[in-house]
């Protein structure tokens, strides 16, 4: 270690390095972000009876929508697409959306799907109907749409070309088989939290726990030392293996993503797919966790060779990994303290990595290499190794609850929506499943923890904690699902 006047420790430098990126942070999030997106109003306007043709719709939004992503259908009494241009601003109002009709309308019942897309690039589907009324003025070829050039005309991104009716209808026909709230959505979500966890609970297992058993190691009493090497090296690989998740799950996530937003013919689409990187909050936030993966991985990939510098790295990636899904969450489309949301979600991550990925170290690297030791030092190494695990998980845990805290009270109107709204209702949920996985640690505590210098300790430790993970498997189960669902706070935006 470098000391002296101007040197910079490791510790200082990695400090150094994480402010840093909660300073990109800070910048990347826009001066003010809205709710999920919702119509609120339409002309036509839903379930009206018209004596007038129309000739364009208008879609009135709760926020402005991103038009790369945004697409109008019209679906005619006999099951056909009606002809329709490209979806455009009107004029200079910013959450209204205009299609002209471009196909020639007759009587009857007409369907409008809609799909739009707010910064945070969740996909909102709606759809809603109109009905012609027999001998209504107007029976003629539809409005042409505007020129480009003109006020409201078209912005289609560069390199796509206008989505003609046909292509909106499938996509807009496929969206509710497939999107955000999906099952499928919800298990490439809750693998991706698996591998944040495993990449987080690695880096403070190095960190913290065996950072606290190095500092606790009696000289004259060098038990546990043959275990330290073995241990840093292969929790450096299960690091490695966790950031290999986390980008088998980024793969499938953006697939998932553009899906939800293009629809199956239009998934792969190059020129879209980068639009949807660079042109939305999920994109940047998607684009961050990529980072953070190469970094955590270089740095594991190191580590796993026994350099030291590479744990330092390894910090880096996970910091950057615990923040991006706030950019793709309700943290970013939180209605107030949007930076403080931010913070606090990333914050939550990193407790719950902190908590119960240090746990599933320990259980997996930890607590095989004490008992692989000699008889009479297996009892004393894994005392040890809990030791130093039980203040840094009850610290973690503890993050995990202040900064849930926060997050509900920012997302929530009012205490009954916890059991009045679906999003309230599922952190109930989630708040019962933590309950038994508080309840099993308390249990490892008090009950588990004093019997492990015997040698029946381990073996009960191994399984009330297995216990404790697979609860925990199941909060982010629930975690998967709740990112998805509008808060309170959404609902009362969106405005009847």
């Amino acid at each position: 270690m470098i000391s002296g006047t101007g040197a910079c420790t490791a510790p200082a430098i990695r400090r150094r390095l994480v402010a840093a990126l909660l300073l990109v942070l800070g910048a990347l999030v826009p001066a003010q972000a809205f709710a999920h997106g919702t119509l609120r109003s339409s002309v036509p306007s839903a379930g009206s009876r018209l004596s007038t043709v129309p000739h364009e719709l208008r879609l009135n939004f709760s926020e402005s929508p991103e038009l790369t992503f945004t697409t109008i259908a019209l679906i005619g009494p006999d099951g056909a697409t009606v002809a329709l241009g490209p979806v455009q601003f009107a004029g200079d109002a910013r959450r209204a959306a205009v299609a002209a009709i471009r196909g020639a309308l007759s009587d009857g019942t007409y369907t409008v799907v809609w799909k739009m897309a707010g910064a945070d690039g969740h996909p909102i589907p709606g759809r809603f109907t109109f009905t012609i009324a027999p001998g209504a003025q107007g029976f003629a070829a539809a409005t042409p749409a505007a020129p480009a050039g003109e006020a409201g005309a078209s912005v289609t991104a560069p390199g796509r070309a206008p989505p003609d009716s046909h292509h909106v209808a499938v996509a807009m026909t496929d969206a509710g088989a497939f999107d955000s709230e999906s099952p499928l959505y919800v298990a490439v979500r809750w693998l991706l939290y698996t591998g944040l966890l495993v990449v987080l609970g690695t880096v403070v297992f190095q960190f913290a726990v065996l950072g606290l058993l190095r500092r606790r190691q009696d000289p004259d009493s060098p038990t546990v030392l043959p275990i330290l090497m073995p241990v840093r090296d292969r929790a450096a690989a299960v690091g490695l293996a966790g950031a290999a998740v986390v980008a088998v799950a980024m793969v499938l996530r953006l697939y998932a993503q553009s899906y939800a937003m293009h629809g199956p013919e239009r998934v792969l689409d190059g020129s879209l797919v980068i639009s949807m990187l660079s042109g939305t909050v999920w994109g940047w936030g998607w684009l961050l966790q990529l980072a953070g993966v190469v970094i955590a991985a270089t740095g594991f990939r190191a580590a796993t060779g026994g350099r030291v510098t590479g744990w330092g790295i390894a910090a880096v990636g996970a910091a950057s990994l615990a923040f991006s899904p706030a950019l793709s969450g309700h943290a970013a489309s939180a209605p107030q303290l949007v930076p403080l949301a931010i913070l606090a979600d990333g914050f939550h991550v990193i407790g719950a990595g902190g908590w119960l990925g240090s746990l599933l170290v320990l259980v997996t690297v930890g607590l095989p290499a004490a008992l692989r030791l000699d008889a009479g030092a297996r009892g004393p190494a894994v005392a040890a190794l809990v030791n130093a695990l039980s203040p840094t998980a009850l610290g973690f845990a503890g993050i995990t609850a202040a900064s849930g805290v926060f997050t509900a009270w920012l997302h929530l109107d009012a205490v009954s929506a916890l059991w009045q709204t679906p999003y309230g209702q599922t952190l109930l949920l989630k708040l019962a499943i933590l309950s038994v996985v508080a309840a099993t640690g308390a249990y490892n505590w008090r009950r588990v923890k004093p019997t492990l210098g015997v040698g029946t300790g381990a073996a009960r430790l191994r399984r009330s904690a297995s216990v404790e993970l697979a609860v925990g498997a199941l909060v982010l189960v629930v975690t998967a699902v709740l990112v998805a669902t509008p808060t309170p706070r959404d609902l009362t935006l969106m405005g009847p």
